[in-house]
This record gives structure tokens, sequence and C-alpha cells, in this order.
């Protein structure tokens, strides 16, 4: 019994020891700091042809931005038909940054954004906020619309975004007003101050419509209407169309968003 008292004494002291050195560990992350690296990466767009689709011939090319937590594929499948039949091509490009959902399932945002405040107008936005929506705005969709201009015969192109998207919609009509032409907007909201070194009136060429419920709670109607109003103001030609209904897409209007890229 006596030849264990050497070991036993050993192993208090090994736990005594390895319990100091969590807890060093751990006090040290109070001293952490954070480095940000820039890092380039793939990202998908998924793209769905009309049944009429001819390769040699152009076709109108819809760029759709999904919401906050959303994805490319669930943008796809739930908005693309009435825009296929119509003979175009719909094109859903998936955000850069991941989110884990409420039911720990996994989304993607376009910004990496504060939800702990959800109406942005009601609020400045953070620096941080502002930066990462004009690396989206100005790389990551730079390169989207140079991607599929490179893959398919496209005459014209129109960005669609719902919510988050449509902030994302509508920075890229401005920032690229002269890549595309024209933007959709479901319940979303814009700021001039998110605009970085642009300047609104560059993009007036861009024809605009809006759409946005009535009862919606992320996107109150009038600070959507502000954002349409800051784009009549700067010389945009701009339709608005506001609906019965919350925060979503109508599916009941979307024959009037078809009729409407067909006017030009």
């Amino acid at each position: 019994m006596s030849r264990l008292k050497p070991v036993f004494f050993l192993l208090i002291l090994s736990l005594l020891f390895s319990v100091n050195f969590i807890l060093a560990q751990n006090d040290s992350v109070l001293k952490v700091e954070t480095l940000w690296s820039k890092i380039e990466a793939y990202s998908a767009t998924k793209v769905i042809l009309p049944d009429n689709y001819d390769s040699t011939k152009e076709h109108t090319l819809i760029i759709g931005l999904h919401g906050y937590s959303g994805n490319a594929e669930g943008h796809l499948r739930w908005l693309s038909k009435p825009f296929t039949e119509a003979g175009f091509i719909f094109a859903a490009p998936q955000a850069p940054y991941p989110v884990l959902r409420d039911n720990g399932k996994l989304g993607y945002e376009w910004f990496l954004y504060d939800i702990s405040s959800p109406i942005m107008l009601e609020r400045p936005a953070s620096d941080w906020e502002k930066a990462a929506m004009r690396a989206t705005t100005e790389n990551r969709m730079e390169q989207v619309i140079h991607d599929l201009k490179d893959k398919y015969r496209v005459n014209k192109i129109y960005v669609e975004g719902f919510s988050q998207g449509g902030i994302i919609t509508y920075l890229t009509g401005i920032h690229h007003h002269d890549k595309i032409d024209g933007m959709i907007i479901f319940s979303s909201v814009v700021d001039k101050d998110w605009l970085g070194n642009d300047n609104i009136e560059d993009g007036k060429g861009i024809r605009t419509l809006i759409i946005q419920g009535e009862q919606d709670k992320a996107v109150p109607i009038e600070l959507a209407e502000n954002g349409r109003d800051l784009l009549i103001k700067n010389g945009y030609d701009v339709t608005y169309k506001k609906f019965n209904g919350g925060h979503t897409v109508p599916k009941h209007l979307m024959d009037f968003v078809i009729d409407w890229i067909g006017e030009k």
C-alpha cells in the first residue's frame, strides 16, 4: 500500500497543475484580439433556364437575391417559375455570410447584420455593416453579373431582391448602373448613408419597381416609401405598388411584375 502513495501524490499534483493550466488558458481568453483577413472563395449561383431557351438567342436575365437567413435554392423554388414561364433566365446567387436560423439550420446573409436591432432605418447602420454592404455590392455582385453574362447570351438584366436582398439590389442598381437595366424591390429599404462613394444620381437611368406590403412589420411601409421618395427626388423612373399583406413576396402580383419588365 505504501508503494501507491508516491503515485497517488503525483496524480494529485498533475490534476492540480492541469486545473491551474486550464484556468490560465481561460483567463487569457479575455486578452484575445481579433484579426480580420480578406479571403476570396467560390460562391454558388443557381440558374434555371426557360423551356424555350435557345443558346443562340439573347434572353432577359433576372438575378434574384434572397432575404436574410434564406438561400439561393429556396429563392429559386419560391420565385423562378413566373419568370422562366415568361421566357427569362432566372439566377439566384448565394449570399456570402452564413447565419444560424432559429430552427438550427444554416441560412445566409448578404452583409454582417446586427439582428438585435432588426429594423435598420430605426438606427444608424454600423461601420462594419456598411463595409460589408459595400464589399458585397462592389465585388461580389460585379463578379456574379460578369460570370452570368459570360455564360449566357442576355440582352437585358434585372436585379430582384427581397428584404435584405432588396438592400443589395438598391445598392447594385446605383453602383453598377452601367451593367443592368432595372431593379425590382420587394419589402426593402435604402438609405443614402449606405452608398459609400457612389453618387445616387448616377443610377437614375435604372428603371425601378418597388412592391411593399401595407402590414409589413419587418420593413414598415413608411420606411419603404422613404426609399421610394429618395429615388424619385434624384430623378429615377419609379413604379410603386403596395399590397394588403406583410413581409413577403406577393405571388399574386407576379403577372404585374412580368408586364412591367416587358414595358420597355
